[in-house]
């Protein structure tokens, strides 16, 4: 049986990404798959998390797995095999529970193949005994010997009448071939049904917006647009599943992976994470609060496929949890799905009535501490803005402010959520005086609810200081 966990984001239902669905599917879905990327094994024992997930997809009833690139880390093959290893732990003989067979959908990502260039640089030996891309011809044989199965830098695979197609990430830039490719098996896709595509960088201006890292040259988004019943999972960039950005559909559909290794802190202008080297790089500014630690998040999820509509689950495989409300979508999808038009109908995150904003002053030190804003109709916290307002002879003149990220944005929503902070400097506050300090819950596509607030005379402060 499916989990109630439902909402519809597509053209099926009403609020893009809010509203529970009522209804439901009777039997059993056409085809179900797991979907992973970026698994990066490195030292033995890594490969725990992924045995706990492939158990989970046997455990779920699928007829393959994705693994979207990064399942070696330093592009050994020692790492590789333990994919492998841990693939036939759990589908012995590549057979699930009742002996359903389940297909191993994986490709290579850059780690794969660059993970041991600096190596073979210092230690050719050892790359030559150890490097899957030692040389042009060491993929493909790595890939036959240790999953049993032909190479080609594009495979093409059919599960109960629906197709799959994958792209290695290569030495050279591929992607162009792609659209060769699907046109040569053109009679091996049915044209009234998705199809389900996998790369490893993201297609460019899709799933998490043209600001995102790990986004390809364009190709891939050129072919698949003549498409609208391509489905591509793709991984590299690491970002959470919590954010409904990873959900793109236009003229095809695309969907971010996220890994299953750790969570990106590639963000730009959050005062809690680093840099975004594809997104605005200007900020030199020196951040007075750590980085938040995202390494404990293990993503993944499982698509159920009834003809046309896709139903996602979406789960932590670290805490065993799942992400949130099950995504619902068409494919094609036969209306406005763009990221405005999504939140648009969607509804901002609140505090709770009683919510305070506290401020404790250190040295030239501020710390604004708040507790978690509340999901509304399902749409959690994502971030928050803070500002500090100079407020004098009637005047509201905006000092200083920062954008935090919620500290558990990532995670599994609980329903006390985890409580957030903001650190000031005195210095970065121009001018000094009664300030109105205040904070603002955003969702994910920074929707903002109302403020909680506190007054606090910097102007005395600094002169303490």
């Amino acid at each position: 049986m499916l989990s109630s966990r439902r909402f519809f984001v597509g053209s099926l239902g009403a609020l893009a990404g809010c509203s529970l669905f009522k209804g439901g599917f009777s039997g059993e879905p056409d085809v179900k798959f797991g979907v992973l990327s970026d698994v990066h094994l490195t030292n033995p024992g890594d490969e725990d998390t992924l045995v706990n997930a492939f158990k989970y997809f046997r455990d779920s009833g699928v007829d393959g797995v994705i693994i979207a690139g990064d399942i070696a880390d330093n592009g050994r093959i020692s790492q590789l095999k333990r994919c492998a290893d841990s693939f036939n732990l759990v589908f012995p003989g590549g057979k699930g529970l009742g002996g359903r067979h389940v297909e191993k959908l994986f490709i290579y990502g850059n780690h794969d193949i660059w993970g041991m260039y600096t190596t073979q640089k210092k230690d050719p030996e050892f790359a030559r005994k150890e490097a899957i891309a030692f040389d042009d011809a060491r993929p493909a044989q790595v890939w036959e010997e240790v999953f049993g199965e032909p190479y080609s830098d594009f495979w093409i695979k059919n599960i109960k009448g629906y197709t799959f197609i994958g792209g290695h990430w290569t030495k050279k830039d591929q992607f162009d071939d792609l659209e060769g490719f699907i046109a040569a098996h053109a009679k091996e896709i049915d044209s009234s049904k998705p199809f389900f595509y996998t790369q490893h960088s993201h297609p460019k201006d899709t799933c998490m917006g043209p600001w995102a890292w790990g986004r390809d040259n364009g190709a891939s988004t050129r072919i698949l647009s003549k498409y609208p019943n391509a489905v591509a999972f793709s991984g590299h960039s690491h970002y959470p599943l919590t954010d409904e950005r990873s959900l793109w559909q236009g003229a095809f559909t695309s969907i971010n992976t996220s890994s299953l290794r750790y969570i990106s802190h590639d963000m730009s202008l959050r005062e809690n994470l680093g840099g975004n080297g594809h997104g605005f790089t200007s900020e030199n500014r020196k951040h007075l609060m750590p980085s938040l630690q995202t390494n404990d998040g293990r993503h993944g999820m499982v698509v159920s496929v009834y003809g046309s509509t896709l139903v996602i689950e979406r789960r932590d495989f670290s805490a065993n949890a799942s992400l949130g409300e099950d995504w619902v979508i068409s494919v094609p999808c036969a209306e406005d799905m763009s990221f405005e038009a999504r939140a648009a109908k969607r509804v901002a995150p609140q505090f709770a009535p009683d919510a305070k904003l506290s401020i404790d002053c250190k040295g030239s030190l501020l710390t604004l501490s708040f507790p978690a804003a509340q999901s509304v109709d399902k749409c959690r916290v994502f971030e928050y803005e803070v500002t500090a307002t100079l407020v004098e002879d009637e005047v509201d003149l905006i000092q200083v402010q920062r954008r935090v990220m919620a500290p558990d944005f990532y995670k599994p929503e609980t329903a006390e959520g985890a409580a957030g902070t903001c650190i000031l400097s005195l210095d970065e506050i121009p001018i000094k005086g009664n300030t109105v300090f205040s904070v603002r819950p955003l969702d994910c596509f920074a929707l903002k609810g109302n403020a909680i607030s506190a007054v606090f005379n910097t102007a005395k402060t600094s002169k303490k200081a």
